[in-house]
Order: C-alpha cells, then structure tokens, then sequence
C-alpha cells in the first residue's frame, strides 16, 4: 500500500516530532552567543544563578567534572556552552521542564550507545550516525555549536581518558536540551 506524501509527512511527525526544524534558530543562538561574549564575570554569575533555580541539574552536572580531575579552565569552557544554550533557549522564548538526573542518565546511555555503535566506522558513516541523534535531529544549531566549540577548545581531541568526561558531559546538556519537554513559549 502506497502511502501519499501528506500520509507519510503525518507519519514521520508522528514518530519524530519537530524533526524538520530546529527549536533555536540560527539566529537565537547568535544572539546568545554575542550576549554571552559580552558577558563579565558577575553577568556570567547572575545568569548561572538563573541556571541553578531553573536548571540545577545540568549546572551541576558541569560542576561535578571537578570530581573527575578535570582542570578549571576546561570546566569554564563547558561552563560557558551551558551558558550560551541557555541564553539561545530564553532567546527562542521557550521555557524547559526541568531536567532531571534520570534524563541525563537516559541521554547520556543513548549517547554513549550511538558512540560505541561508531567504532571503526568511517568518517562519511560517522557522519550519518551523528545525523541519526536526536540533538542533531531535534535541536542541529545546538549541536553544531557544542561540536565546534568542543573542537576550537581543542577538547574534543585531547588523548588521555579523562578528557572525555568534558565531552560527554558538553554534548549531553545539548541532548537533554532536545529531548526536554517544553512547558510553554513566552
């Protein structure tokens, strides 16, 4: 049986819902950058305080890369990503359940299953893995902003097994962001 495109189109938003576009523009998430850029430290601090009574566990779950021997400076870096994906989602006028520690243990297992299921792929098959997760899917600026911040930061490249926990943790506050649930649009 043949489905016609408009059956198909209701089928997909079924299955993957908010798949075609992304929650944050591209050109949300340049206003939070620029805004975080221009942030001081005391601005920095007062929207992490906003972070803390809004989203305490992804704060924390940047915070927590201390107990794995990961230095200040790396920590600030995903401090600082945290900072600009919360700035995009305020800028988008989306409010977030909050997300909690059992979210971030389920996208974390999803990320990390994704990952292994990547060993020894390729770079084009890499590639089309990473289109396959629901960050890129549900929230891709997003993505592709942790991503590229990862790799300017030199992160993502570092060797030593500790160096991943900053990155597991950086690309799991954006897949708890696309999976969160939207509790309204101001």
């Amino acid at each position: 049986m043949r489905h016609s495109r408009s059956q198909a189109t209701v089928l997909k938003d079924r299955i993957y819902p908010g798949t075609d576009e992304s929650s944050v523009t591209v050109e949300q998430l340049a206003a939070a950058i620029r805004a975080a850029t221009a942030m001081d430290i005391k601005e920095k601090v007062r929207v992490c305080d906003t972070i803390h009574a809004t989203q305490p566990n992804l704060l924390a779950s940047v915070l927590a890369l201390r107990s794995f021997g990961i230095s200040m400076p790396t920590i600030e870096i995903v401090l600082n990503i945290l900072i600009v994906l919360h700035l995009a989602i305020v800028e988008s006028g989306q409010v977030l359940a909050i997300v909690t520690e059992d979210d971030q243990d389920r996208e974390l297992s999803r990320y990390t299953a994704s990952v292994k299921f990547t060993d020894g792929l390729d770079a084009a098959s890499f590639m089309r893995s990473l289109e396959q997760t629901t960050a890129y899917r549900k929230e891709r600026f997003l993505f592709a902003y942790v991503l590229s911040t990862l790799m300017r930061s030199g992160i993502a490249t570092q060797k030593e097994e500790k160096a991943k926990f900053p990155m597991l943790a950086a690309i799991n506050l954006v897949n708890c962001i696309a999976t969160a649930k939207r509790l309204q649009r101001r």
